[in-house]
């Protein structure tokens, strides 16, 4: 018998105002599937962090979704390449939001929280990946 552990790694997400939110990191297909989908809310200081394998252009839609979001395009240098602000659940039609770039991250945030910190095109972000993945 086999036991299958599902643990949620986090990273930390440094904006150039010196502010800082806590991020799930998203490392596998059927997470970056399912996403914040079907949750209930968002807390301010939190969000989602997709991480890919390669830069690539990268697509999203609001399916399922309960709350309004921001999204942060970022490429592998950690610098924004485009931001998408508050982006409404969809209900029946579900338009798709695509990277303006290749993109290795896509940051997913409470909706007003972009603007909130003023994040622009290239300003760059830190990240703090966790040490161990157990």
């Amino acid at each position: 018998m086999s036991l299958l552990l599902a643990v949620s790694l986090w990273a930390t997400i440094i904006f150039p105002s010196g502010n800082y939110i806590t991020a799930e990191l998203a490392t596998t297909p059927s997470q970056w599937i399912k996403g914040l989908s079907a949750r209930k809310n968002i807390e301010k200081d939190k969000g989602m962090l997709f991480i890919f394998p390669e830069s690539s252009y990268q697509s999203f839609w609001m399916k399922e979704m309960n709350f309004p979001i921001d999204i942060i395009w970022i490429n592998k240098s950690f610098k924004i390449v485009g931001i998408e602000n508050n982006l409404p659940p969809c209900k029946k039609k579900c338009v798709t939001y695509r990277s303006p770039l290749p993109v290795k991250y896509v940051l997913e945030i409470k909706a007003g929280l972009a603007k909130k910190e003023n994040l622009k095109k290239g300003d760059i972000l830190l990240i703090s990946f966790p040490s161990s993945t157990l």
